[in-house]
């Protein structure tokens, strides 16, 4: 124990007589920790966000999508241009006995604006869609376009409680009169609130329009949340849930001359009959469908496996990559204490002319190595944990920094230090004690 401490202290006079060398060796490694905690960090962060976001959809819901793609998966209406739902599938479900509401929606692909756009009054549907996100001095053609209208019924208040119309609430939701009547009304989310006035509080917003496309619609609701960075389930074009403008179905439908449905959300009675009820409804679709099965249907469950297994392999493969600046960090370790057993040869000799075993020294050397690793590992730790805080007031967005990340952190340190230190503490074990005495 006395000699494992003595090589301690010999290994930090070592480093700090070489203050500046030692830092640029650290430097690689220190990068290496930094990148490797808060890439996995950044991953475990996206996993929380995704699973609360899916957990508080809540555990009696049944997703349908069009196609084998699964929600936002490619196959839908948005993806194809081809594939949806009609009616008849709405009202076919609507009928299975546990169904306690069934939630088609539309994404209208239109752009959404907080004032009347100036278009050529011949400009089509699609033409405006493309010119989403200009502007000109011109004429007045911007658009906020990372937003979506998502047409629905007034079910969707009941379905998404837990999440979508979780917050602050203004005024309401459209009523069964204005979606019977087709009616020019919405529902802004908290992500699209900002965007569309982010200088105005959710409750002044309440009576004021919107214009989705070319039309106008009044703002009847407005849902002001604290979480501002929430994940899509539906739509499948990267807008956060919050990030939605909520209309009338038959509202949607009339603009768009179609009256498809890209995706059904289907809330079941009796969260423990969540897959007897999805079986009931795959078993009717079918029917329906004359034996096709085109469509998908997943519960939360599924959902938070699937999105869980993504994220898995997503967080693994950024780990990796950022080992791979600690592998050059190691190298960088070796190459330097290679150096130093040359410039230390003298030393060495008299080491062991003085009784110093070859373990002595090798151990001395490697015990080194380790240590100037253990050193960039907990420094590139600690800013890490800076940089996620930076995030978090930043961005909104905080990464997950995990036990298990540190540890597997310290540990890469450990053996790269043991790994890189292994060569030049043999090289220095192996120095002939009277040829290291004449060494100049």
């Amino acid at each position: 124990m006395y000699k494992f401490f003595e090589n301690i202290k010999l290994a930090i006079r070592a480093i700090w007589g070489k203050k500046i060398r030692s830092f640029l060796t650290m430097l690689g490694v220190i990068i290496g920790v930094f990148a490797i905690v808060l890439l996995i960090g950044i991953g475990e962060g996206v996993k929380s966000e995704v699973t609360g976001q899916i957990e508080g959809l809540g555990s009696n819901l049944v997703f349908l999508t069009p196609g084998a793609g699964g929600p936002g998966g490619g196959q839908g209406v948005q993806a194809s241009g081809g594939i949806a739902f009609a009616p008849e599938d709405v009202a076919t479900i609507e009928k299975i006995v546990g169904v306690k509401y069934v939630v088609p929606v539309a994404m209208v692909p239109l752009p959404i604006s907080n004032s009347k756009p100036v278009v050529p009054s011949a400009m089509t549907a699609e033409q405006i869609q493309a010119s989403a996100g200009t502007s000109s001095e011109s004429e007045s053609m911007f658009y906020q376009s990372s937003l979506m209208a998502m047409a629905t019924t007034t079910n969707a208040e009941y379905a998404f409680t837990g999440n979508v119309f979780s917050g602050a609430e203004y005024g309401r939701m459209f009523t069964e009169e204005e979606y019977d009547s087709g009616y020019k009304v919405a529902v802004v989310l908290s992500g699209a609130l900002k965007q569309l006035y982010p200088n105005v509080s959710a409750s002044e917003v309440v009576g004021g329009s919107i214009y989705i496309g070319k039309e106008e619609f009044e703002i009847v609701g407005t849902v002001e949340s604290e979480d501002e960075e929430e994940s899509g389930i539906f739509g499948g074009q990267g807008q956060g849930l919050s990030d939605i403008v909520i209309i009338p179905l038959t509202t949607a439908h009339e603009m768009t001359d179609s009256d498809n449905v890209d995706q059904i959300a289907v809330t079941v009675e009796d969260a423990d009959k969540v897959d007897v009820v999805k079986e009931e409804i795959r078993i009717a679709l079918l029917e329906t469908h004359e034996g096709v099965e085109d469509f998908s249907m997943l519960t939360q469950d599924e959902l938070l496996g699937m999105f869980d297994q993504i994220l898995g392999v997503l967080t693994t493969m950024l780990g990796g990559i950022a080992a791979i600046s600690l592998l050059v960090g190691g190298i960088g370790v070796m190459n330097i204490m290679l150096v130093s057993v040359t410039e230390r040869t003298k030393e060495i000799g008299l080491r062991k002319a003085i009784g110093a075993s070859g373990i002595d020294i090798m151990i001395q050397f490697l015990v080194e190595a380790v240590f100037l690793t253990f050193l960039g590992g907990t420094t590139g730790i600690g800013l890490a944990f800076v940089g996620s805080i930076i995030m978090d007031t930043q961005f909104g967005f905080a990464p997950v920094l995990t036990i298990q990340s540190i540890l597997i952190a310290f540990g890469f340190c450990v053996v790269i230090g043991i790994f890189f230190g292994v060569a030049p503490a043999i090289r220095a074990a192996r120095l002939d004690p009277i040829d290291a005495l004449k060494y100049e």
